[in-house]
């Protein structure tokens, strides 16, 4: 078996998107195993290393799984994806742990996708590969980025590799939308914020990349800011950068996985 074409998944599912701008839309999420961070907000733990399994759902919003053995080749893949019937769906979500690092893969399996199925591909991701990204960026329509803040997300300083993979992002000939997401808690500098808005104004001095800041949902012990540094934080933020949104994660609040 090689990577080109075979992937290790931790489920497939049908779902309502509850993030960014395309919250409230039917996609069918495929999401990777394995991820080389550890942001301390984590809400998919099971994904952050290669499993045994992958959870396949066996119809769509049915929420009855059965196991299937990792890893999976690129024709199991894409039957699996046709038996959540895609057209109810916007599009196919490639989520993780960090799908970038089965780029191999993706290379392989996405012109196939695009030919069988033909919905757009959403790429959710840490924004911290862009090497990987520079792959497989032609063959996306839409791209989720986060941008990872080191007081936050325990991932150390990505300021460069973040840099580096909006440039990408601007240059893909195919690519719909791009847009940026910034989880923040209550312990969030101010500071780490800013420099990150001037980043990405750097890249994008027009202004036309939407952000969104994201309270933290609460988990191992860390918090959303209160109701005011949320204010003032935007507040901050609005003065430097047009296009700034906070919006929660609305599938939790949903009770959506």
């Amino acid at each position: 078996m090689t990577e080109h074409n075979n992937c290790y998944l931790n489920e497939i599912y049908s779902a309502i998107q509850g993030e960014g701008p395309f919250v409230g839309i039917r996609q069918i999420f495929v999401r990777f195993s394995a991820c080389d961070l550890r942001c301390t907000w984590c809400d998919t733990p099971d994904s952050l290393v290669r499993t045994e399994l992958c959870s396949m759902e066996d119809g769509a919003g049915t929420r009855k799984f059965h196991k299937v053995k990792n890893p999976l080749n690129d024709n199991t893949l894409l039957s699996h994806i046709k038996l959540l019937l895609p057209e109810l769906h916007h599009s196919i979500s490639l989520t993780g742990g960090e799908p970038l690092l089965q780029c191999d893969f993706l290379n392989n399996f996405l012109p196939l996708l695009k030919k069988r199925i033909r919905l757009p591909v959403y790429l959710e991701t840490g924004g911290h590969r862009p090497k990987e990204l520079s792959k497989i960026v032609n063959l996306l329509d839409f791209i989720s980025m986060d941008f990872k803040l080191p007081s936050s997300a325990n991932t150390g300083i990505l300021w460069d590799k973040h840099k580096e993979f909006l440039e990408i992002s601007l240059k893909a000939k195919n690519l719909q939308s791009v847009w940026v997401k910034i989880v923040i808690t209550e312990d969030t500098l101010s500071d780490e914020l800013i420099h990150s808005i001037n980043i990405i104004k750097s890249v994008y001095p027009k202004n036309n990349l939407e952000i969104f800041l994201q309270p933290v949902t609460e988990i191992n012990n860390t918090g959303p800011p209160d109701e005011l540094k949320l204010l003032n934080i935007q507040r901050d933020l609005l003065k430097i950068y047009p296009k700034i949104r906070v919006t929660p994660q609305v599938h939790k609040l949903i009770g959506q996985r």
